[in-house]
């Protein structure tokens, strides 16, 4: 689901900056961007991580705990996310007819 959100955020991303938002608007664009992609890219090394890890040792239970850790970090970035999400829509009148 990330890549078509990314295409249909790039594209209300140019309406915004040619319908004259305010600054306020283009940064938080910016931000809730830069979230997201900490967000796909995090999950996606998590997972790589812990399975190299889960099987070069399946007893260690560190790893589990370690990427728990950082699950429940991608968790907290994925509510800060949809919080933007939300402020764009709702606060800001992005994505609106």
């Amino acid at each position: 689901m990330s890549i078509p959100t990314t295409v249909t955020g790039q594209k209300e991303a140019i309406n915004v900056g040619q319908a004259g938002f305010k600054t306020i608007v283009l940064e938080t664009i910016q931000r809730h961007e830069l979230m997201a992609n900490m967000t796909t890219w995090g999950s996606v090394l998590v997972v790589i991580l812990w399975i190299y890890f889960f099987l070069k040792d399946p007893h260690d239970f560190r790893v589990d705990r370690l990427a728990l850790v950082f699950l429940g970090l991608l968790s907290g970035i994925v509510i800060f996310t949809a919080y933007l999400g939300s402020t764009l829509s709702h606060g800001y009148g992005v994505g609106m007819p």
